[in-house]
């Protein structure tokens, strides 16, 4: 005697989607607590909208069960399980065990849908796939292909492929075998009958509208006065009969196409939702491929592509508003992860400082506090649970205000948008600086120091000139790239120096310039780039930051903060930088950020400055 039971139940969940499950297990009393309670977990539980999403939590559910009830049992329970869906033409399955499942095409080619490895403890993966018209699925509680090989399997097939009689066959092939174990099989074929299911549907259409039309008060009024209307008409003339009658049909063909006007809109407004709900499982599937495929850049890409264009086609019929609006929020999670995009909350363990800054230009720091750069004042130090000054300074004219600042020791640095260069000194005063051998500034807008010296990038933003300060005014300019260089680079869009300079070019590409012990210029090589490196907003600021005491590189872009990792920490031999991640505001528009030390952030946006820690580990970004 066979010391495993076998226990097959087919249920039809819903109108177009139906349940198989196949379970052998060693011990009977087990196997009819296990099917009682998968039942449980998946009548009235998944739906025909949801399937996936649904058979996944009830999944779950079953494994938690079984690892429970394994736990508490003293008895080496074994398990072969196949848990199988289908809706409509989309078969969805998973298994455990040794369960098996097989696609016997229309071609009669046989393919083995389970995976490879054998006895898994638990449901692990969820498998589906769209049947066509005349193919069969065949699961199985064991592995069938140990058993029949593929042509034994084929001779029970007739060429009607009848499941009753392949059913049958199979059956008699296998009780040829000498077999250690009972084996339960179950054999699906797939039929889809369009025209058919079309023409019944339009006949429930028609006779549920003449049913309600019927059971309707006002149609019962209606009939009423039509009968007394008759028993007055017969007491008339004939002429009058006559005219009674052809009055009678003109209202009943307006009736009629009324009628049939509306039972063609509701057909056709019934077609439109089942469209819509097929795109919808569609674009789900979809979400689920590309979250499966996140090591795949292309394939990535392509399922999220073609779950938005499903969206929007539903979208734009104006159906399953709230099914849309979860899933494009699943496709902003999935882009995020796949950016590795990491999102911060303002909220008060990490606020330092809450106040209305939609002015706020910059955020720098002047002996080791820091300070908020106004377009016409600086406001700080930023100091949490302190409230700080602001100094205005009034010598600036009308039209005038500040566009960047950098600081060297306990002084800061500003240019203005008339490209002229204030001091705001460690007494806290504002002055204009002078610039020694020339009768003005140079057109600029951007500043950045290193050491003693300021470097502006000049108003046709192709080249860097540097300015020395001595005593109380800066030095005549020098400019750093030579000619060719200038003709190559192209538009600068921002520099940060760590030793090198690092620079930013129009189309996001960078190079690194360095202008000693001799001049060179390297190009740097940007490695595992996003789908989203690129310039979304022109008017949004751009900015590239390092100093020599940081390990990486940062960067403002379309307001958020991205990490890169160079090749080396050695700022002369940098080849390569190989991009981390991101940090967005999840209601903020970040405006500027300063870098304390690598690890730890201040992030300025239009209502306050957030202070934030995060860790890099395995080239991915942390916000701790």
């Amino acid at each position: 005697m066979k010391d495993n039971e076998v226990i097959k139940k087919n249920i039809n969940l819903e109108q177009n989607l139906d349940c198989f499950i196949l379970i052998s297990s060693n011990n009977s009393h087990f196997g009819d607590l296990i099917i009682n309670n998968i039942l449980d977990f998946i009548i009235n539980k998944i739906s025909e909208d949801n399937t996936y999403n649904d058979f996944s939590i009830a999944l779950e559910n079953i494994n938690a069960l079984i690892k429970t009830w394994k736990q508490d049992s003293k008895k080496d329970i074994q398990l072969d399980i196949v848990i199988g869906l289908l809706n409509k033409n989309n078969f969805i399955f998973s298994s455990i065990g040794n369960a098996s499942c097989y696609l016997l095409k229309k071609d009669n080619e046989i393919t083995e849908l389970t995976e490879t490895d054998d006895h898994k403890k638990e449901f692990s993966f969820i498998s589906n796939g769209e049947l066509h018209d005349d193919e069969v699925v065949i699961i199985s509680t064991e592995k069938l292909l140990n058993y029949l090989s593929k042509s034994d399997i084929l001779d029970g097939v007739n060429k009607e492929k009848d499941v009753k009689v392949f059913n049958k066959n199979i059956k008699n092939i296998l009780l040829s075998e000498i077999l250690e174990k009972n084996i339960g099989v179950t054999v699906i074929k797939y039929s889809h009958f369009l025209t058919s299911a079309e023409e019944n549907n339009k006949l429930l259409l028609v006779k549920e509208y003449f049913f309600k039309l019927l059971d309707k008060k006002s149609s019962k009024k209606i009939m009423a006065s039509v009968l007394i209307l008759k028993d007055k008409l017969n007491k008339q003339s004939k002429n009058v009969k006559n005219i009674a009658f052809l009055v009678g049909i003109t209202l009943s063909l307006v009736v009629l196409y009324s009628m049939l006007s509306t039972i063609i809109g509701i057909s056709t407004d019934n077609k439109e939702k089942e469209v819509s709900k097929e795109n919808l499982v569609k674009a789900k599937t979809y979400l689920r491929l590309a979250s499966e495929n996140v090591a795949n850049i292309d394939a990535f890409e392509l399922h999220l592509q073609n779950a938005e264009s499903l969206v929007n086609e539903i979208k734009d019929e104006e159906l399953f508003t709230n099914d849309i609006e979860k899933i494009n929020d699943d496709i902003n999670i999935l882009r995020k992860q796949f950016n590795k995009i990491e999102s911060f909350e303002s909220k008060a363990t990490n606020i330092i400082y809450k106040e209305d800054l939609s002015d706020s230009i910059k955020l720098v720091k002047n002996n080791k506090k820091a300070y908020i750069i106004n377009k016409k004042s600086i406001t700080g130090p930023i100091i949490p649970n302190t409230k700080p000054k602001t100094y205005t300074f009034n010598d600036l004219e009308q039209d005038e205000h500040f566009v960047d600042a950098t600081s060297i020791g306990e002084t800061t640095y500003l240019t203005t948008n008339f490209s002229k260069v204030v001091k705001f000194s460690k007494s806290k005063h504002f002055s204009f600086m002078d610039v020694s051998d020339q009768k003005l500034w140079e057109k600029s807008k951007e500043i950045n120091s290193y050491g003693q010296n300021i470097y502006l990038i000049g108003a046709d933003k192709n080249q860097i000139y540097k300015h020395s300060l001595n005593g109380k005014v800066f030095s005549k300019a020098t400019s750093y790239l030579n000619d060719d260089d200038v003709t190559q680079i192209g538009d600068i869009l921002s520099i940060a120096i760590d030793g090198g300079f690092y620079i930013l070019k129009k189309d996001l590409s960078i190079v690194k310039f360095y202008s000693n012990p001799k001049y060179r210029l390297e190009s740097i090589v940007l490695n595992k780039l996003p789908k989203n490196y690129d310039i979304e907003n022109s008017e949004s600021k751009i900015d590239l930051k390092t100093r020599a005491e940081l390990n990486y590189v940062y960067m403002l872009l379309n307001n958020r903060v991205w990490v890169f990792k160079p090749n080396t920490n050695n700022y002369k031999n940098t080849s390569s930088l190989t991009y981390i991640g991101q940090i967005e505001g999840e209601n903020e528009l970040i405006n500027d950020f300063y870098i304390n030390h690598d690890g730890e952030i201040m992030i300025l946006h239009k209502n306050g400055i957030n202070k934030l820690t995060f860790e890099i580990s395995d080239d991915r970004l942390i916000i701790r």
